[in-house]
C-alpha cells in the first residue's frame, strides 16, 4: 500500500470513529434507579423494554436487599 493510500485509510478510519462516537453519545442515558421499596419488599429497576420498566423483585433480609425467587413455576402444557 502506498503512502497516500495509508493516509487515506487512516483518515477514513478516524472519521468512522468520530461518526460512531456521535451516534453513541446521542443515545439517551438511563441510570439504574435505586430499589423502589416498602418496608421489606422492593423492586430494583434494571432496564427498559420499550416504555416498560424491567427489573428484579427483592426482599430485605437483615438490612440487605436480596433477589426474591418465585415458588411457583410455569410449566408448558404437553399434548396427549
Amino acid at each position: 500500500m502506498s503512502n497516500p493510500g495509508r493516509l487515506l485509510f487512516v483518515v477514513l478510519w478516524l472519521l468512522s470513529l468520530g461518526v460512531v462516537g456521535q451516534l453513541v453519545s446521542a443515545q439517551p442515558r438511563r441510570e439504574p434507579a435505586p430499589v423502589i421499596s416498602g418496608e421489606d419488599i422492593g423492586f430494583r429497576p434494571e432496564g427498559w423494554n420499550g416504555n416498560a420498566r424491567t427489573g428484579t423483585w427483592v426482599v430485605r433480609i437483615n438490612g440487605e436487599w436480596v433477589e426474591a425467587q418465585p415458588v411457583m413455576k410455569t410449566l408448558h402444557a404437553t399434548a396427549p
